[in-house]
């Protein structure tokens, strides 16, 4: 079982899963209440990246919440809080350290690579934790 799969198993009883090749391109995934949404039609490093990220919404969303207006600061912040939940998730900080501290040098392509998710979501992740844990 692969990762998507894996996330899609733990959150099979809270969350249902719609796959539809007909999403708009610049809509590669949305939740609406318990169901989200994924365009079928994405590389899977990059709809496992916008899964958990969707999933991180369903996760620390209050109930009934719509952040779509970004002109608001506190739709942002609950835009980050989802995203920042997809970043642990999937690449835990334990996991990054221990596979940076065995070897000499790493690139993000690498890690992408080990972690099945895109270069984007390695660096936005390392981001993370340099600025909320001063690690790394």
């Amino acid at each position: 079982m692969n990762d998507y799969e894996k996330l899609l198993a733990e959150f099979e009883n809270e969350i249902n899963f719609v796959f539809d090749h007909n999403l708009p391109d610049k809509l590669p995934a949305v939740l609406i209440g318990d169901v989200i949404y994924v365009n079928d039609r994405l590389p899977f490093n990059q709809a496992i990246s916008y899964l958990v990220e969707e999933i991180g919404h369903h996760k620390t969303l209050p109930e009934g919440t719509n952040i779509i207006d970004y002109s608001k600061l506190y739709n942002i912040k609950l835009e980050n809080k989802g995203r920042e939940w997809g970043y642990r998730k999937l690449i835990p900080y334990e996991k990054l350290k221990k596979f940076i501290n065995q070897k000499d040098s790493v690139t993000v392509y690498e890690l992408a690579e080990t972690f099945n998710v895109t270069e984007s979501f390695v660096e936005e992740t390392i981001k993370l934790y340099q600025r909320k844990e001063n690690m790394l």
